[in-house]
């Protein structure tokens, strides 16, 4: 058969091949390109695995603490708070108690002060 002997069925098979190779080579190429794509996000993925994931419990773990810290604060203020309210009442108590018998007793003392000096004094 020669080149002369080929009708256009036969040119158009060959075309046809042709064709089918470059696409199957072209078809290949994107996969062994998928490939070395997906062995690089599997490499990726192991890095996370082996770096992110204990970094992830230790922020579990640390949350866990803080959580444990901001209840025991919130604990203390209250107990803060109880006393808080307990030293204002008694403050109020012994001024009430107190600021009467005191002012008395000032007074007192500045009358018997007076008294004193005039007493002393050598106008009489």
């Amino acid at each position: 058969m020669t080149t002369a002997d080929l009708t256009a069925g036969d040119l158009a098979a060959v075309v046809v091949s042709v064709l089918a190779l470059v696409a199957v080579g072209a078809l290949t190429g994107a996969v062994l390109l998928l490939l070395r794509t997906m062995r690089g996000v599997r490499d990726v993925l192991d890095e996370i695995r082996t770096e992110a994931l204990p970094a992830l419990q230790a922020a579990t773990a640390a949350l866990g603490d803080a959580t444990a810290e901001v209840e025991r604060v919130d604990e203390i203020l209250d107990a803060a708070e109880a006393i808080s309210s307990r030293v204002d009442g008694a403050s109020r108590a012994a001024y009430l108690a107190l600021s009467k018998p005191v002012i008395k007793t000032a007074a007192v003392a500045t009358g018997t002060r007076r008294a004193a000096r005039r007493l002393r004094s050598p106008e009489r």
